[in-house]
């Protein structure tokens, strides 16, 4: 008798569901029992939020004060008084983000986290309507639109992110617009969707490198045009004192996993899992191994997009993929929220290839964004690296035995 496999059709429709339910009604029970802006499970609701909230109105009423540590808290604290803020959540994106913030400071701090939530949920549907549409029609029968939009609502990096009031669902709807420009070849829009992720650089240095390999100059420009523009117009507006303050506190970055209260143990970098492993101390030599890893990653990605350069658009999905991992991992800081573009990644692949490994990596990923997000919160170590370590090095085995299977079928 042959044993029936544990993930069947029931188990994977009906797991999510539960998983749903269970943690909207958690998010729930610490919205309607909070104190203030303190949640029922004595979390600051919306912190990330708050910060980015408070430095748009920084941008508004003392640029000099943007990166002003003091100034930022005394801004964040009056916001939510009279709940007490811990410490400062330190603002620390580039000062072109602060200005697009200032448009919510026209609304009460608790109208702005309301609309930018409710965006945040229009940003995801319209990603996975997107996405929805690569599937094969014989997965789409068993995969409606409803059901991935619960598996993608109960992921527990997007939760996180949707907890503190990040802007990780815009991010995987530009990541998914890039995807679907790019695999329909049109790349003068993937470039621009490509710049309009600079609030979030390190996250197109993939995308740049393939592009650059594979000649797409188109999408280069394009990037850089978009880029130039709304970081530019800054420049001519505001000087170029915001950028020598932002250069100044990016070299304190480094020291962000050490600081009391910051959540090291979600970061998704192999820098993260150094700094959650061995004490400051040990800082220089983490900072000279993150960056010989990083450079490897590089290296692997250029040497990966130069080998299948001449291939179809459909033959490039490992490397679009890796480009995308990459990032993930290889730069200082990234955090768990950011892991939602795994999310159109997985959606790539299966455009590309359906197969039971496919399958086991997104349950695995599903699972672990919940279970290793526990586990490192108890033992206070960066889990997740391992994670991608692990997936990104079956994109590259993949992407490898697939080139040399090519050129032998070729060769014959």
């Amino acid at each position: 008798m042959v044993k029936a496999p544990f993930w069947n059709s029931r188990r994977l429709r009906d797991y999510p569901r539960l998983m749903f339910i269970a943690i909207w009604i958690i998010l729930l029970f610490n919205l309607v029992f909070r104190q203030g802006w303190m949640g029922a499970l004595n979390q600051v609701i919306g912190s990330d939020f708050i910060t980015l909230y408070a430095a748009g109105l920084a941008f508004r009423t003392g640029l000099h004060n943007l990166y002003n540590l003091t100034t930022q808290f005394e801004i964040q604290q009056s916001l939510i008084q009279p709940t007490l803020l811990s410490g400062v959540n330190p603002f620390i994106s580039p000062p072109y983000v602060a200005q697009v913030y200032s448009i919510f400071t026209h609304l009460p701090l608790s109208l702005a986290f309301i609309l930018w939530t409710l965006l945040s949920i229009v940003f995801t549907f319209g990603s996975l309507v997107l996405l929805h549409r690569w599937l094969p029609e014989a997965v789409k029968r068993h995969l409606p639109l409803g059901q991935v939009a619960i598996i993608v609502f109960s992921f527990f990096p997007f939760i996180e992110g949707i907890q503190v009031g990040q802007n990780h669902a815009l991010t995987m709807l530009l990541v998914t617009g890039v995807l679907v420009f790019i695999i329909s070849e049109k790349w003068l829009l993937a470039g621009v969707m490509a710049g309009l992720l600079i609030y979030k650089p390190q996250l197109v240095i993939g995308l740049l490198v393939i592009w650059l390999i594979w000649r797409k100059y188109q999408a280069l420009g394009a990037f850089s045009v978009t880029a130039l523009v709304w970081a530019g117009t800054f420049w001519l507006v505001n000087g170029f004192g915001p950028y020598q303050m932002y250069l100044d506190i990016s070299r304190d970055l480094f020291l962000l996993p050490y600081i009391e209260g910051f959540p090291a143990y979600l970061l998704t970098t192999f820098y993260g899992l150094l700094t959650t492993l061995f004490p400051i101390g040990a800082l220089p030599v983490i900072r000279i191994l993150t960056i010989i890893f990083a450079g490897i990653a590089l290296l692997i990605l250029t040497w990966l997009a130069y080998m299948y350069r001449n291939r179809s658009m459909l033959e490039k999905t490992p490397i679009i993929v890796l480009a995308m991992l990459v990032p993930l991992l290889a730069f200082p800081y990234t955090l768990l929220h950011d892991m939602v573009i795994v999310i159109p990644a997985f959606f790539l692949w299966a455009r590309y290839s359906l197969s039971p490994a496919l399958l086991k990596t997104v349950i695995a990923v599903y699972l672990s964004g919940f279970f290793l997000t526990l586990l490192a919160a108890l033992i206070k170590v960066a889990l997740f690296p391992l994670l991608l370590i692990g997936i990104t090095s079956m994109v590259i085995f993949h992407s490898v035995f697939k080139m040399k299977a090519i050129v032998m079928s070729e060769a014959s």
